[in-house]
């Protein structure tokens, strides 16, 4: 009941004149996601998008993708959010820079979006700093057995070159590319353990995400 009465504050909160402007898209333990959020992000291409993947899906992975952020960044803060350089603020934001057709065109979006270059700089340096904790905490902790990486050149690795038509070179000349490879997959799998607890610890629900 509690919840629910939270909701109601926040959806009134969000409405003029019983016309609503915004509404809620999800809430984590008391922290509000809005729709319009979803919106921006989608607009100024924030989240790379899979080719052919549809508008609703497109807003649904940036609506986990926010979520899965904010849980992330509460734990970072816990610890103390690393120092981000400017940078590489500024490569990722070219990285987005790159999904439009120009800087012109970008800005636009911005205006529409009722957004700065600033506040995706802000929005950049939050996603960074998770990325540098994540490498931090996790990454030196990962280990691959040269076993493993033995058994990957001798069937996967070796079969997906093969349907690229692509040269299998010697297990010596791969081995650092496929242990990097199987790095990244169990990275991955780490980060998403650590986001589940975190989910689970936290109390989310989700509403819309258009």
């Amino acid at each position: 009941m509690r919840k629910l009465f939270l909701v109601i504050l926040m959806v009134a909160a969000v409405t003029v004149s019983g016309v609503t402007v915004d509404r809620v898209a999800a809430v984590i333990d008391q922290q509000v996601l809005t729709v319009s959020e979803v919106g921006q992000m989608a607009a100024i291409r924030f989240f790379a998008r899979d080719p052919g993947e549809s508008e609703d899906d497109y807003r649904r992975d940036i609506l986990d993708a926010l979520i899965a952020q904010a849980l992330r960044l509460r734990d970072v803060e816990r610890f103390g959010a690393p120092d981000v350089p400017l940078d590489s603020i500024e490569a990722r934001l070219q990285q987005i820079q790159n999904r439009f057709a120009s800087m012109e065109e970008l800005e636009e979006v911005l205006i529409r979006a009722e957004l700065t270059l600033d506040d995706v700089r802000t929005l950049i340096k939050r996603q960074l700093q998770v990325e540098l904790y994540i490498q931090e905490r996790f990454a030196p902790l990962v280990f691959v057995p040269s076993e493993e990486i033995e058994q990957y050149y001798r069937t996967t690795w070796t079969q997906q070159r093969r349907e690229r038509r692509l040269p299998v070179v010697p297990l010596d000349q791969a081995r650092e590319e496929i242990r990097e490879l199987l790095r990244g997959d169990r990275l991955a799998a780490d980060v998403e353990r650590w986001t589940g607890r975190l989910r689970l610890r936290a109390s989310v629900d989700i509403y819309a995400w258009r």
